[in-house]
């Protein structure tokens, strides 16, 4: 199923610079469309449709089809930057690169966990997300809106790594190392520092026998404390 592309009408402006923003038509703001074999324009778009664009699940990788008033010009682009006035915190300017639909890109696709794991729920450890997002290559059509992994299966030290997420054919994951994990449950954060205190345990009769030298072990733990 091919995914619908939204439609915006923008204007072309010829004010450029500071001024461009208080002359801008209600409710739109300056913006750039650049990239491709064609020259940069100036364009006047509507703040709100840029809103939800960047809230929609897609975000910045959502694809868009410009159509210029008063024109039969029409343009795929996809959102590169923004700038958000931090004062008002409202968008003041935005820029947009021509992207056709077959065209390959590389974007950042977030990482949503899903699922309580078995590690978590009967064995006491922790949930620890490596990657909140992952890089990779595909049409700018075929973007997904996010990568989606079921941890409830895991138990204590397992993990999901890169190579063993399935995504579609079109969609290929950068990272060289494919072996790095995700997302893997550690052990409780108790059993964790219990492990030095056992170590320190065992050690303690040896330092006794040595008679004298119990202050020089005790110096050295007071240096290692430093």
């Amino acid at each position: 199923m091919t995914e619908t592309i939204e439609e915006i009408v923008v204007e072309k402006r010829e004010i450029t610079g500071k001024a461009s923003g208080k002359k801008a038509p209600p409710g739109n703001v300056p913006a750039i469309v650049y990239g491709g074999k064609s020259e940069p324009v100036s364009i006047y778009v509507d703040s709100k449709k840029i809103y939800e664009i960047l809230r929609s699940e897609k975000g910045m990788n959502t694809l868009l089809l410009f159509s210029l008033k008063g024109t039969k010009r029409k343009s795929h682009v996809m959102i590169k930057e923004f700038q958000i006035d931090p004062i008002e915190n409202r968008l003041i300017h935005a820029d947009f690169r021509r992207t056709e639909p077959d065209e390959k890109i590389k974007v950042k696709i977030p990482v949503e966990c899903v699922g309580t794991p078995i590690g978590v729920k009967q064995e006491g450890g922790l949930v620890d997300q490596v990657m909140r997002e992952i890089e990779v290559e595909c049409e700018a059509q075929a973007v997904p809106p996010k990568i989606t992994l079921d941890i409830s299966p895991l138990h204590i030290k397992q993990s999901i790594k890169l190579s063993q997420i399935e995504l579609s054919e079109k969609v290929k994951i950068l990272a060289e190392d494919k072996i790095q994990p995700v997302v893997h449950i550690i052990p409780p954060k108790a059993e964790v520092e219990a492990a030095p205190v056992v170590e320190e345990a065992l050690a303690e009769p040896e330092v006794i026998a040595k008679g004298k030298k119990v202050e020089e072990g005790e110096e050295g733990k007071e240096e290692e404390k430093k």
